[in-house]
């Protein structure tokens, strides 16, 4: 009688064992589902990055500055737009960035 026990006491660890061993399994599987889903979905936003680029081809410039007439340009430069300019695109672009920084109110 006690042999029978004791084989009913290792087949009740085997259960466990292997109910432990499906549950890792599932655990894992669940793990590689997931990844696989956002592995999808960052590919899905590489191919629609890598579309938009094309509408973000650098614009030459330098077609249109030469275009302006000197008179212009000189009343330009007498007025500081190119300093202006260049303020305005270093404040967007500090803000831009301040935006990055953890704890910072967004859209300030």
């Amino acid at each position: 009688m006690q042999g029978f026990f004791e084989w009913v006491e290792y087949l009740y660890n085997e259960l466990l064992d292997f109910l432990y061993r499906l549950l890792l399994t599932l655990i894992t599987l669940l793990q590689d589902l997931l990844f696989g889903i956002f592995d999808v979905f960052m590919t899905a936003v590489e191919k629609i990055l890598s579309g938009l680029a094309s509408f973000m081809q650098p614009i030459d410039i330098s077609q249109y500055i030469t275009a302006i007439p000197p008179e212009v340009a000189g009343v330009m430069g007498l007025i500081g737009l190119p300093q202006a300019m260049v303020m305005i695109t270093t404040a967007i672009t500090v803000r831009l960035i301040l935006q990055l920084i953890p704890f910072t109110r967004l859209g300030s």
